[in-house]
């Protein structure tokens, strides 16, 4: 059921909010009911509201009317200019609209027009009635909790509920996702990543989980943070090189250490002291033709000391100690140079090859200490040879490794080749190493967040879902299937021809046009049916608007009992069906919508059925308003506090007004809803002049003032003398009622006759403005004088319009 409607734009219809106009006098929002009665004059808006109605009807919005926005809401969600498609609402609207897609022959009643034809359900045959019957059984309903229908409610429960879980699933985790990939990742200037989003961090945790992928550990990720802070090194220019002496100068020592030498007349006393022949031997220098007495004991020292001596010492130890003297001095030289021969420093190279650096130097200083003792061995000997000419020395073993310091060499000038290298592809490494500690942050994350569990986890609400939204599909089809199959045999039933017996049936028990029909002509291949108008059997043209306004809305009640909208919870719409009608008629068209769509059908329990879900009229007549007064009245129950229920009417009476150029949607005024007369509705217009102030907010009842006032004493004054005999009748009860004044009388009539209410008297008075403040002297001057005459009858005419009793 509808309940409110908002226009933002429909044709005369702007800014229209539904709760901020449509209150009542305690300012409380009052909703569409079941039954609606709306009233409005020509071209207040009528049509134009239906055709809202209408759009919901064809899920399209009328000619003209692009740009359009309105919301309808009710009990089936709100619907808005484009939603018209997918709606629940079941509309049927009869308007203009209508009669002119359906009936298009009554607007141009020539060739070019045609009668749609439209087919019920003919006589019915029992075998198909059981197969429907049947088959609406196992489809059952939801509100009887049984059948297909009810089964497919708790599938679209299971289907929604695991579709939910398994949405929630993926957002939970695409959450996380986001978030560290926009907080930890894209925001920290180690990754270098500026444009960082979920599809992102999934691929780096898909690179990841690769055979050949491995997180940095702690201090690689510290070398790879300390690389990026690296700025390019000068290329070391120069290799390592260390050639060692060692294995040539043990070849020239060993010839020296070993040779055999002996003294032509040696001194049995050194030969026994090596340290003896040693202190001598230094001390000759010192005294050979220098002294001719001891240094040490002064005592005066032998003629033939020096013989001695020079016959002790000959000449072949002298050669020796000399050759020994010299190598020692080389070995020496060779333990100096050993101390400079690694000369690179570690801040010469990159962080990532400084370690391997200071690994190697190390190992080769360590070799190189072993080197250097062995040359220090080497030296020992040889001085130890040099003390004790006359006793061959031996080598101590060789410790060091050529090899393992080649070894080492090699290895820091491969590091110098790829230290040098490493410059030229530094940003290079850069960027491969910000991309190690990305991956290695992402791996840790998903190892944090157990992403594969969660991935798995998802897999299985997926695989749920999808089974259940099977399940849904399959129920669904099986359902369409039934109610096609349903739809099949009810086509078996169809007949067009039963669609024009029943608008003729509708023309002739309500209005008695037993003459004018609707015949069924077939077509030459007599495949088709079409419609036709026909009086006395013969094509009828020519229509009157009456005739014209019986036949489609006869037409429009007979196709509420088509297939495709008997049996449905409809939303009706008729908007002002009596146009061009009499009387009798207007009468007619009220006990049509009575009998046929109003009247409740009566149930088993005594309780009430109705043919609609919900009723919309609108109208412009008032003789018609009075009528509908008469419709029969929905009721709805409601519970108590004290379990039982109580019944209240499901009806409401609105007023479309237009104001200028926009059109609004009112309650109806009392004087409208209670009492439906023309009378009272002519009195408020005249009670709305007599301020002239209110021209500022509804200039509408000063135009209208002439035949308003006109009509209302036309009636008034009847009533009030229903007899005179004077021709001029009118003129004598304006003299009787208002007194013998007769400047007075006769000037108001005039006003009345050939100015405010006949302009072919004074065709210029309609070019003129409206002259307010003598309306509202006009006014006030004959609300006076009905007080005076009738203060009792006055009072009750400003009851009946919603206006205080007058005291004075």
């Amino acid at each position: 059921m509808i309940n409110q409607i908002d226009i933002a734009s429909f044709g005369s219809f702007s800014d229209l909010e539904w709760k901020k106009t449509v209150r009542d006098s305690g300012k409380n929002v009052k909703n569409f009911q079941q039954l609606n009665i709306l009233y409005g004059r020509n071209y207040s808006g009528k049509t134009t509201l239906s055709r809202i109605f209408r759009a919901l009807e064809t899920g399209r919005l009328p000619p003209n009317y692009t740009g359009s926005s309105f919301t309808v809401n009710g009990d089936k969600g709100a619907v808005t200019c484009k939603e018209l498609l997918t709606h629940d609402y079941d509309v049927r609207v009869y308007n203009r609209d209508f009669v002119a897609e359906n009936l298009s022959f009554l607007i141009s009643q020539d060739f070019s027009g045609e009668i749609k034809t439209f087919a019920i359900v003919g006589e019915k045959n029992k075998e198909i009635d059981d197969t429907i019957a049947a088959i609406e059984a196992k489809l059952g309903s939801i509100e009887a909790k049984a059948g297909l229908r009810f089964d497919l409610e708790g599938r679209k429960k299971e289907r929604d509920r695991t579709k939910t879980n398994h949405d929630a699933a993926i957002s939970a985790l695409d959450g996380k996702l986001r978030s560290h990939a926009a907080e930890k990742i894209k925001k920290n200037p180690q990754y270098g990543v500026p444009v960082y989003n979920i599809d992102h961090i999934k691929r780096d945790i898909t690179t990841t989980k690769n055979a050949g992928f491995s997180p940095l550990t702690l201090p690689e990720q510290a070398a790879k943070l300390a690389l990026l802070k690296q700025e390019a090194l000068p290329d070391i220019t120069t290799e390592l090189t260390i050639a060692l002496r060692y294995d040539s100068l043990k070849a020239q020592a060993e010839p020296l250490l070993s040779k055999l030498i002996t003294p032509t007349k040696p001194i049995q006393e050194l030969l026994n002291d090596s340290l003896l022949q040693l202190w001598v031997k230094q001390g000759i220098p010192h005294h050979r033709d220098k002294r001719s007495t001891c240094a040490f004991c002064r005592q005066s020292l032998p003629h033939d000391i020096w013989q001695t001596l020079d016959e002790h010492f000959s000449k072949e130890s002298g050669g020796l100690e000399t050759d020994l003297d010299n190598i020692i001095t080389t070995v020496k030289s060779e333990i100096s140079a050993t101390a400079n021969l690694i000369t690179l420093s570690s801040d010469q190279f990159y962080m990532e090859e400084r370690s391997a650096f200071d690994t190697n130097r190390q190992a080769l200083a360590n070799e190189l200490d072993i080197y250097k003792k062995d040359l220090e061995g080497l030296k020992k000997s040889l001085e130890t040879r040099k003390n004790n000419l006359f006793q061959p020395a031996t080598l101590p073993p060789t410790l060091h490794n050529p090899i393992e310091i080649q070894q080492h060499v090699n290895a820091i000038n491969s590091l110098i080749s790829t230290n040098n290298n490493k410059t030229k592809t530094l940003e290079k490494d850069k960027t491969s190493a910000r991309d190690a500690l990305r991956l290695t942050d992402v791996s840790m994350f998903a190892d944090a967040i157990t992403y594969d569990t969660e991935l798995t986890k998802i897999a299985t609400l997926k695989t749920s879902a999808e089974t259940a939204d099977k399940a849904y599909t399959n129920a669904e089809k099986e359902i369409r299937n039934a109610e096609l199959e349903v739809q099949a045999l009810r086509n078996k039933q169809r007949d067009e021809r039963k669609g024009a017996e029943r608008v003729n049936l509708l023309l002739n028990n309500f209005f008695g046009h037993d003459g004018l029909k609707l015949e069924p002509r077939d077509s030459l291949d007599k495949a088709t049916v079409k419609f036709e108008i026909t009086r006395d059997g013969n094509p009828a043209y020519n229509l009157s608007e009456g005739e014209c306004s019986l036949i489609a809305f006869c037409y429009f009640i007979a196709r509420l009992e088509d297939p495709d909208s008997k049996g449905k919870e409809l939303i009706i719409y008729i908007d002002d069906p009596i146009s061009s009608l009499d009387g009798n008629h207007i009468f007619f068209m009220f006990s049509l919508i009575e009998s046929l769509i109003a009247k409740p059908i009566k149930k088993t329990d005594g309780s009430n059925a109705y043919r609609y879900k919900q009723l919309f009229i609108s109208t412009h007549n008032l003789d018609f308003l009075k009528y509908l007064k008469r419709l029969s009245i929905p009721t709805k129950k409601t519970a108590t506090g004290d379990g039982k229920t109580k019944s209240s009417y499901s009806h409401e009476h609105f007023m479309i007004e237009r104001n200028g150029a926009a059109s609004n949607i009112l309650l109806m005024p009392s004087y409208l809803k209670d009492y439906i007369t023309e009378f009272h509705y002519l009195f408020h217009q005249i009670y709305k002049c007599k301020d002239q102030e209110a021209a500022r907010v509804s200039h509408e009842p000063f135009f209208g003032f002439g035949n308003n006032l006109r009509k209302f004493l036309e009636a008034f004054l009847f009533f009030k003398y229903p007899y005179h005999d004077d021709r001029n009748d009118s003129f004598e009860r304006i003299k009787k009622f208002f007194g013998e004044e007769e400047d007075t009388a006769i000037a108001l009539v005039n006003r009345l006759n050939n100015e405010f209410s006949h302009l072919e008297a004074v065709p210029d008075r309609s070019f003129k403005p409206i002259e307010i403040p003598e309306i509202a002297k006009v006014a006030n001057y004959v609300l006076d004088k009905i007080y005076a005459s009738d203060p009792i009858q006055y009072n009750s005419l400003l009851k009946s319009i919603g206006e205080s009793e007058r005291t004075d």
